[in-house]
């Protein structure tokens, strides 16, 4: 019994490390299509559409978030910080990034409408 749970242990401590994330963006889903609704919507001009995403890093640090490569929003944090915030986006394919320096940055597809 206490070499199966000295194995586990081990086998933990391996892993942990590799399934921690510092910078999670909950919504929107990679390669997901909004708003969704069924049926699906077809083309799309315009939709107000919100995004989140959180960050968890020991310490004072800097996140910038934006779409399609401008930045939208920027904070200063100590140890967690959690965003949520609607924009206006035209329809078609975007990505969602957020960059938070040395602890991490996450980025995903989407599309407005199909």
């Amino acid at each position: 019994m206490r070499k199966s749970l000295n194995t586990i242990l081990a086998t933990f401590a391996l892993v942990a490390p590799a399934v921690a994330q510092n910078v999670t963006i909950v919504y929107p889903m990679d390669g997901g299509t909004y708003p969704i609704t069924d049926p699906a919507p077809g083309a799309l001009r315009s939709h107000y559409f919100t995004a989140s995403f959180s960050v968890t890093c020991q310490g004072d640090h800097d996140v910038k978030w934006g779409f399609d490569g401008s930045p939208v929003g920027e904070n200063r944090f100590y140890d967690m910080v959690s965003v949520q915030q609607v924009w206006k986006l035209p329809g078609g394919k975007h990505e969602f990034y957020v960059d938070a320096g040395r602890c991490g940055s996450e980025r995903v597809t989407f599309a407005i409408g199909n």
